[in-house]
């Protein structure tokens, strides 16, 4: 879906209109500062910091108890990962 009005400021802007790509959840065995949270529905999104990245967390609850835990990829840096948090907040990105 494309979206009329202003054209991207920053290539986070960019990443976000596009669509956020999100990749499988590696704990990489270290502990998980949980900053935020926001749920939707059956889907959880977690603003986390985890052995000094920075990264969101988005888990999908199923039918059965199963559920898919995604992540955004790691490497981005504090003010991105917030910004990109406050979009997903007020429910711009998913």
């Amino acid at each position: 879906m494309r979206r009329s009005g202003p054209q991207p400021s920053t290539p986070l802007t960019a990443l976000c209109m596009s669509g956020l790509e999100w990749v499988p959840y590696d704990s990489r065995g270290t502990r998980t500062r949980i900053k935020e949270h926001v749920t939707r529905g059956a889907v959880e999104y977690e603003h986390c910091i985890e052995g000094g990245a920075y990264l969101i967390r988005r888990t999908e609850r199923h039918d059965g108890g199963e559920r898919t835990v995604m992540e955004t990829g790691r490497g981005m840096t504090r003010i991105a990962v917030l910004d990109l948090w406050k979009l997903i907040a007020v429910g711009d990105v998913g």
